[in-house]
């Protein structure tokens, strides 16, 4: 009777669906950007090597992690950058498209939003590892790069010098003629004494 039993149980448990385990949720692929696309939409463009990563706990609610990247700029396509070294933020979100933390001493080719103090790389930014191909779309696109605009250096100072009147040739010449006026009178004077000498 037992036996009966277990056999009714497999035969219904074999009619049941099988409950997998359900994978880790991942955060959606980021969809394909085009440089030209990229470059609209961003404030300012640049290439640089990340060289400082540094994880923050996001603040605005959704799952996941906020990245400050110290990025030493290369040459700047785009926008106005006055420092070798910028700060560019992406971010970790579980439930949308998102770059994450960028791999330090990597070169990327920057689009970026934001003021600056830091810029922002966005998910759909087109912020990529750059290449010859991304450079010379780039190039293609804004032109060669540059630099990044350094401040001009502060203006030299200068010490005020006396403005009055300079002195005359004749008043700065009048010592000198004076002593030559002495010696040739007295060498008048000798010249005539020694002629009256017998």
């Amino acid at each position: 009777m037992l036996g009966i039993a277990i056999a009714a149980l497999a035969v219904l448990g074999a009619g049941l669906p099988a409950h997998a385990a359900k994978p880790a949720k991942r955060a959606p692929a980021c969809p394909p950007v085009t440089v030209r696309d990229s470059t609209k939409a961003a404030m300012a463009v640049f290439s640089g090597t990340v060289t400082d990563s540094q994880r923050s706990d996001r603040t605005d609610g959704q799952p996941g992690a906020l990245y400050d990247q110290t990025v030493t700029v290369d040459l700047v396509y785009q926008g106005k950058i006055d420092t070798e070294t910028v700060t560019v933020q992406t971010d970790r979100n579980k439930v949308a498209c998102s770059l994450g933390a960028l791999a330090v001493g990597t070169e990327y080719m920057f689009f970026v939003t934001g003021t600056g103090d830091p810029w922002v790389a966005g998910g759909t930014s087109g912020t990529r590892i750059s290449n010859e191909t991304v450079v010379a779309q780039v190039v293609r696109l804004l032109g060669e790069g540059k630099p990044t605009t350094v401040p001009p250096p502060e203006p030299a100072q200068f010490t005020p010098v006396s403005t009055g009147d300079p002195r005359s040739f004749s008043r700065l010449a009048a010592p000198g003629a004076a002593l030559v006026l002495v010696g040739l009178l007295g060498l008048l004077v000798v010249r005539g004494v020694s002629r009256r000498s017998p």
